[in-house]
């Protein structure tokens, strides 16, 4: 390129300035324009790395997110569990109590409901391993409770289901209500399976 400047060197004004001089015979407009461009290179790498980290911060959400729900999940199905192995102990017992080996309830039930005699009622019935408990009571307007009591337990001794299965049935305790208009005679019996 040719230079046409037709003032004399010596008035020249001297500019100075970063564009002045070449640095390294490497012209410092390019030295210049390199520097700008790593810099820009380095915003660049940087926005994109941060990009990338947002996304690493967002699927990490993500995922706890859903760790979160499994364990909603995992404690209901941890509830299911826990009832479904009470269940089975619990129908465990009842096999062992239905099972062809064991007492046949219908008949027992029936002839127990037919050796109760008037003034008399069964509460609970309880059978708990290998013995059954009866609670009752029993009312008369003659003060002949605790008889009635009594007889109730003789009945229940004769039946054949109750010969079969049973090595006796006991008295285990009975109560008179006392302070009461009717007389009531509270009693529990207890029978052991042979």
């Amino acid at each position: 390129m040719i230079k046409l400047n037709f003032i004399p060197e010596q008035q020249r004004q001297q500019s100075s300035g970063i564009f002045t001089e070449d640095i390294a015979g490497i012209p410092a407009e390019i030295i210049l324009g390199g520097v700008v461009a790593l810099v820009g290179l380095l915003v660049a790498v940087h926005m994109v790395l941060a990009g990338a980290a947002v996304y690493r911060m967002a699927a990490y959400k993500m995922l706890e997110a859903r760790w979160n729900g499994m364990s909603v999940d995992q404690k209901a199905y941890n509830e299911v569990s826990n009832e479904i192995k009470d269940i089975q102990s619990k129908l465990g017992g009842v096999r062992a109590i239905t099972s062809a080996q064991s007492l046949h309830w219908a008949q027992f039930l029936n002839e127990l409901s037919d050796s109760i005699p008037k003034g008399v009622w069964l509460r609970e019935l309880m059978f708990d391993k290998k013995e059954l408990t009866i609670y009752g009571s029993s009312v008369s307007k003659m003060k002949k409770e605790m008889v009635e009591a009594g007889n109730f337990v003789a009945a229940l001794k004769e039946k054949r289901s109750i010969k079969d299965s049973f090595a006796g049935v006991d008295v285990d305790s009975i109560q008179r209500r006392e302070n009461i208009a009717v007389p009531i005679a509270d009693f529990s019996l207890k029978a052991k399976r042979k």
